[in-house]
């Protein structure tokens, strides 16, 4: 597993998104990355506010873009995204701090009941 400083660039649905990571000497690559240990099912609400989809809406209120993570990174899955646990400090753009105190977004979906166990 390799652990990297990332910006969150855009949040595809609830368990995946785009990421510039952070590789060092100057080397940034954009990255789809795909939670690990989870699946968050699209699930479509409708509202007088529109159509969303909560597991979206989560990850956004806590990991929107410009947020500054820090991403392990493990393997690709079968669809070429990359595996990654997602660790987020609202706030925070030191990497030492999002290391210690960060939050893992995997485990905050499935706290919320918005993911399952893949």
């Amino acid at each position: 597993m390799y652990e990297y400083k990332a910006i969150v660039l855009e949040v595809i649905d609830g368990d995946t998104l785009t990421l510039d990571v952070d590789a060092g000497f100057y080397l940034h690559y954009h990255v789809r990355v795909r939670l690990a240990r989870i699946n968050a099912p699209e699930t479509v609400e409708f509202s007088a506010r529109g159509v969303s989809d909560p597991a979206k809406e989560f990850v956004l209120s806590r990991c929107g873009p410009g947020t500054v993570v820090v991403a392990r990174i493990s393997k690709a899955d079968k669809f070429g995204r990359w595996l990654a646990e997602i660790l987020y400090l609202p706030g925070s753009q030191s990497v030492d701090e999002i290391r210690t105190r960060g939050k893992n977004l995997s485990d905050d979906l499935l706290a919320a009941g918005l993911a399952k166990l893949y």
